[in-house]
């Protein structure tokens, strides 16, 4: 199932949404960096096991943490990211390596990181099969892409039966949602190789009941995927997907 935005906002006024999406005060950052800190942890720790060092590139940096995360790790890194906000803390605060704008503006050069991370992107964007084809095209062979997604539509299906109002689309920030199948679908489609789909973790918003529900529904989930043999992808849940670019 693929759900999208139509009409979708122009260009430009997704450019004006998002230079002021992301927070400016300090206390509001700090809490976006806890709310983020078990999704990146779980995927450093990921692409850890695949690759000990290398480039890397991640796609809708923010504010730069998972970054800082990976050059812990002695990883050369650097970011996209269209937020002016996002751009100057992680330069100015972090000291990283952030391209202002889109992937494609970057203009990378083919076969040139080892690994691309985008944490809750791929739903932002006006045309997503653009930007997989241009991570299958920068990334070298046997290189892989790490993708966090939302699964949305599910649980607003059942709040719909239900009869409770609610705006889980969060428009006009999501263009897309995306099912496991259709995702996988799409990274074939440009190119890429073996698709490895995981799920569970969470993320710890400030409120508190938010982060309740997103702690128990994440590890019930992976509970579920490990007892069907990494066969069920509880629908509804926040999930990953590791896409490995084919060897030449």
């Amino acid at each position: 199932q693929f759900i999208f935005l139509n009409p979708r906002p122009t260009s430009d006024a997704l450019f004006r949404f998002y230079q002021q999406y992301l927070p400016k005060e300090e206390a509001s950052i700090e809490s976006w960096k806890k709310m983020m800190e078990p999704v990146f942890r779980r995927a450093t720790n990921l692409i850890l096991q695949h690759r000990r060092k290398g480039r890397l590139l991640d796609v809708g940096a923010g504010f730069g943490f998972f970054l800082s995360e990976m050059k812990k790790e002695g990883w050369e890194v650097m970011g996209v990211e269209i937020s002016q906000r996002g751009v100057n803390y992680a330069r100015e605060v972090l000291g990283l390596v952030i391209y202002p704008g889109s992937l494609e503006k970057a203009t990378f050069p083919s076969n040139y990181f080892d690994a691309i991370a985008g944490f809750y992107l791929i739903e932002h964007l006006p045309d997503p099969i653009r930007f997989l084809r241009e991570c299958h095209r920068i990334l070298k062979p046997g290189g892989l892409l790490l993708l966090r997604y939302p699964h949305t539509t599910p649980i607003k299906d059942l709040l719909h039966l239900l009869g409770m109002p609610n705006r889980l689309y969060d428009l006009p920030a999501h263009l897309s949602d995306f099912s496991p199948r259709i995702i996988q679908s799409c990274l074939e489609r440009v190119g890429f190789g073996k698709c490895d789909h995981l799920i569970g973790g969470y993320t710890l918003p400030h409120d508190w009941g938010k982060r309740v529900a997103s702690t128990i529904f994440g590890n019930i989930s992976e509970a579920l995927f490990y007892l069907s043999l990494k066969k069920f992808l509880f629908p509804g849940v926040s999930k990953t997907i590791l896409a490995f670019k084919k060897d030449t």
